[in-house]
């Protein structure tokens, strides 16, 4: 399970404090789709690294802690810097509702049927009776399998409250960092970005979600501008942005240790910004695996690394300036104030700062200032200061605040 963040280090309060005793079970269901071909197992569920030509769609269980294992024990744990033992998550169980067949373009049919229906129904249900009638759609990245998918969806929709609806989004990496930086698992990206849109769509049509949430990393963020441009695009300029934030209702869109090429990024950047309430994209200069990202598969700088020359074009810096939706989290400015810099890629999810914004951008609607953040060198450049557990603290302390952290039904 992930670092407990700072917000519930330093609250008072846990993730947990507010469910009910009627819904107090260590278990988690998330609704998944994937592009990966089911295993020919009749015994069981279970997806390998091939590219499915159907859209699968289901339910997973994800457990939390073995069996002995209590809700007392998880809830002491979700809110502990240092845990008594670790908390290992486990998939207790798979059920596929049904198929979608995809077009020849990659898209998902009109109207879902059979099993697919019915599962579209049991969401749309679910976010009715949730206490946060928000959606929170998990986009992986490489070298992940479809256990991954659903593991991370479910911690991240563990430590917001428990009171959204969750969906992973699974597409067919395979196990193999050679597969993505000189196989055709970037390929494999490009095709279920398609998909993507296509449930996205669904999602906003057939359900009454306040917002639809996406947190995306590493190569998932790729993935996921790929598919904000199918969306946007799809439109052909009939919808303006007011319209399309409308009919989409997309909240904060969270680029985790993004691998996306920085022009390519910026370039759809303007469309994002139509589509989406916020976008948020986090940055370290010490992400080894976006540095080897860059020398393997080429490209230019990625948006997930802390460019220290800055060699954005003038255009481009005109094209995020005008992006008022757009907000860049530094995490390595300030660390020698702090005395320490937050690294790795997996930063955003292991460090109890860095997932601790995650958490309050998505949860809150509260802009940087607001959610403890320091304005760096411009308006769209943020960084985490050294009396950022203060902050929160402060922040913690705010009835409004905790309100939205922990709603009742």
């Amino acid at each position: 399970m992930m670092t407990t963040p700072i917000l519930y280090q330093k609250a008072g309060f846990g993730p947990l404090d507010h469910i009910p005793e009627e819904e107090q079970w260590n278990l988690r269901n998330v609704f998944y789709v994937t592009t990966r071909a089911r295993e020919p197992n009749l015994r069981g569920i279970s997806y390998g690294n091939e590219e499915s030509d159907v859209a699968s769609i289901g339910l997973a269980l994800v457990g939390f802690g073995n069996y002995q294992f209590g809700w007392e024990e998880l809830s002491e744990a979700s809110k502990s810097a240092e845990r008594k033992q670790d908390v290992p998550l486990t998939i207790a169980g798979v059920f596929e509702a049904g198929r979608l067949p995809l077009t020849d373009q990659g898209d998902l049919p009109e109207e879902p049927v059979g099993g697919a229906k019915w599962l579209f129904a049991q969401m749309r249900e679910e976010i009715d009776s949730a206490r946060d009638k928000d959606v929170l759609i998990y986009v992986h990245g490489a070298n992940v399998d479809f256990y991954n998918a659903c593991a991370f969806a479910a911690q991240l929709d563990h430590f917001m409250g428990r009171d959204m609806t969750s969906l992973a989004f699974s597409w067919p990496t395979r196990q193999n960092i050679l597969s993505y930086a000189f196989g055709n698992d970037i390929e494999r990206g490009e095709r279920a970005s398609v998909v993507l849109a296509q449930v996205i769509r669904r999602v906003a049509s057939e359900t009454q979600a306040r917002k639809i949430n996406i947190v995306c990393w590493s190569a998932g963020g790729r993935l996921l501008t790929q598919t904000l441009e199918h969306l946007y695009d799809s439109h052909e300029g009939d919808l303006d942005a007011k319209a399309l934030r409308k009919e989409y209702r997309l909240g904060t869109l969270y680029f985790a240790a993004a691998d996306v090429s920085r022009d390519y990024f910026v370039e759809v950047l303007p469309k994002m910004n139509s589509l989406a309430q916020e976008i948020v994209v986090t940055g370290s200069d010490q992400d080894g695996a976006l540095r080897t990202s860059v020398i393997a598969i080429g490209g230019d700088t990625r948006m997930g690394t802390v460019d220290p020359d800055d060699r954005a074009t003038p255009e481009q810096r005109e094209i995020i300036a005008e992006a008022d939706r757009f907000f860049y989290v530094d995490v390595s400015s300030g660390s020698d104030i702090r005395g320490f810099d937050i690294t790795g890629h997996r930063y955003w999810l292991d460090h109890p700062w860095a997932n601790t914004d995650m958490i309050l951008a998505i949860r809150t609607d509260l802009k940087p200032a607001k959610r403890g953040l320091k304005q760096g060198l411009n308006a769209q450049h943020w960084i985490i200061p050294e009396d950022y557990p203060q902050r929160i603290l402060d922040l913690a302390n705010d009835p409004s605040v905790q309100s939205r952290i922990s709603p009742t039904k």
